[in-house]
């Protein structure tokens, strides 16, 4: 059961497709916490299913059987709006912005917040600016999201999930196409997130080097084993990193 050190739980939760009258799994019996206040990345190879439980732990879409905790509420409880408010979501699908400014697509982050009109009032408009600032992004806001670099595009997309205010943050692979000095940029922001305002961080991600370096806490996934979580140091330790990723140099 789910305690008050974290924010998501699950139980013996099992994830995968629907495949006709039937379903296939991909991963089965998955019991696991996402403590407070701490980034979480998770590691493993392709096709293992780390975008299959991300979008299932956000109810993007149904698990195949199990339960999922949310703040010690059930997941499938929540209206969509109070989810929005406690969860924020950026998945790795490059967004259709059109001719939004980057100041507008991180207002939209805003949304569960407002009225029926969609209007941003004060407290808004300091959300938005305080996820601009955080972000160092001042200086683009009134560029065109189809303009920006892909760094850029990485950090406004972190804003608009801070703007939203959500208690835990998940983000699909969000070093994707970054070069290496863009993947560590934010991978420090991320970390500095979590330091300042005590939001927790779960993300997916490949790059080892730094998950092993900035992580509160690592999520190991490979066919047919169960995820091993621990700290960095614990799982290089007892030889778990190196069994998923044999080129890694000792660091500890």
């Amino acid at each position: 059961m789910p305690d008050s050190t974290s924010i998501l739980h699950t139980e013996a939760l099992s994830i995968g497709y629907k495949k006709g009258k039937g379903t296939k799994p991909i991963l089965e019996n998955i019991t696991v916490s996402i403590p407070k206040g701490q980034l979480i990345c998770m590691l493993g190879p392709n096709g293992v299913g780390k975008t299959t439980l991300m979008r299932t732990l956000s109810r993007v879409q149904e698990p195949l059987s199990g339960e999922i905790w949310l703040d010690n509420i059930r997941l499938k409880e929540y209206g969509k709006r109070d989810l929005a408010m406690k969860l924020s979501l950026v998945l790795t699908e490059r967004i259709q912005a059109g001719n939004l400014t980057v100041y507008e697509l991180v207002s939209l982050g805003r949304f569960p917040h407002t009225d029926w009109t969609g209007r941003l009032k004060g407290n808004d408009r300091r959300a938005i600016a305080s996820a601009i600032e955080f972000c160092h992004i001042e200086y683009i806001q009134q560029e065109f999201v189809h303009e920006l670099s892909d760094g850029q595009l990485q950090k406004a997309m972190i804003a608009r999930a801070l703007a939203q205010d959500g208690e835990l943050l998940m983000m699909d692979e969000p070093t994707a196409h970054l070069d290496a000095n863009n993947r560590y940029t934010v991978m420090k922001l991320l970390k500095n997130l979590v330091k300042e305002t005590g939001k927790t961080i779960f993300i997916s991600t490949h790059n080892v080097e730094i998950a092993q370096r900035v992580a509160d806490q690592l999520w190991l996934m490979n066919c047919g084993t169960p995820i091993k979580a621990g700290d960095p140091k614990t799982l290089y330790q007892s030889g778990d990193i190196q069994q998923l990723f044999p080129f890694l140099e000792e660091d500890y």
